[in-house]
């Protein structure tokens, strides 16, 4: 019975040294050695500051509808700017014959009441989702109305839209979703992207339901009459270009914020300043674009020797 017992005290002790001399090497060399440390290099680059945001597009925009049933013929490109007074396009009655008294007698012109844009395009909103309409209506009974889309091809019943003739000399208007007006006032501008373009637009109006805002562009803008219902992009603070590093790369040693880089061979901990940031990277004031960075910081690093490869 002794014997077991100095067996079973012998294991104990033989255990603990293993555990306690295989957790000092472990300590040594994950605090001590540069081998488990990441480095990735600074970049010059940009912290942008935008949102995707649902818009709802109003222009001045006139549709035109057939009297009869009847075939059509386009003066112009689909998109095509016409005067007031032009003719768009050509109605000729089904059943009358190409060529004869009976076509030359029946036919009607397409004139443009007002100038513009011609559209082949229609969704049934041109009289109802209107720049006037956006700034004094309900906007959850007027945003709830439906599109009934039509592109005008060759042939259309009575009654029917052939196109809709659009003001493209009016600044577009539009509504946009948003999940908070904190902080938006009426009267101030808001930089949006609509495709290409990137524009100042004026806030007319402020909504809580549904939840938004009435802007004003200051043109007409491109696209906003076939694509009533799209998403934009608004650029809800200046960005700011610099020196970018990971958010990671970030550490606190006492009262300093800082970061390690690696300089001769050697990693130090230097106090940086943090101009701007988003959700992974951060920029800094007074850092050397592609000095290498320490991604995976901790305390014990200052003045490591370390060996910086293929990064």
């Amino acid at each position: 019975m002794a014997g077991n017992r100095r067996k079973l005290i012998y294991w104990f002790w033989g255990i603990l040294s293993i555990v306690l001399i295989g957790g000092t090497f472990w300590f040594i060399f994950t605090n001590f050695t540069s081998g488990n440390i990441k480095f990735e290099r600074a970049q010059t680059g940009t912290i942008t500051h935008e949102r995707k945001v649902a818009a709802t597009f109003a222009n001045q925009e006139l549709p035109i509808s057939a009297p009869f049933s009847c075939s059509v013929q386009f003066m112009g490109e689909d998109g095509q700017r016409f005067r007031r007074g032009e003719v768009v396009g050509i109605l000729q009655p089904e059943g009358a014959a190409a060529g004869t008294k009976s076509e030359s007698a029946q036919s009607q012109t397409i004139l443009a009441a007002m100038g513009g844009l011609f559209f082949h395009q229609t969704d049934g909103l041109e009289t109802i989702i209107t720049a006037e309409n956006l700034t004094s209506m309900d906007l959850a009974r007027l945003l709830g109305q439906t599109a009934n889309v039509k592109i005008s091809g060759a042939n259309v019943q009575a009654g029917e839209f052939v196109g809709k003739i659009v003001n493209n000399l009016i600044p577009t208007r539009a509504f946009l979703e948003m999940t908070s007006i904190e902080g938006l006032t009426v009267g101030k501008t808001i930089r949006l992207i609509v495709g290409e373009q990137t524009v100042n637009a004026k806030i007319l109006r402020k909504s809580e339901n549904p939840m938004g805002v009435v802007v004003m562009f200051p043109h007409y803008i491109d696209g906003s009459a076939t694509k009533r219902r799209q998403d934009v992009t608004w650029v809800y603070q200046s960005p700011t270009s610099g020196v970018l590093v990971p958010k990671s790369a970030l550490w606190t040693q006492g009262e300093e914020l800082g970061v390690f880089l690696w300089k001769e061979g050697v990693v130090h901990f230097k106090e940086v300043i943090v101009l701007d940031q988003d959700d992974t990277h951060a920029c800094i004031e007074n850092l050397t674009s592609g000095i290498p960075i320490v991604v995976t910081p901790r305390n014990g690093l200052e003045g490591l020797v370390a060996d910086v490869k293929n990064i």
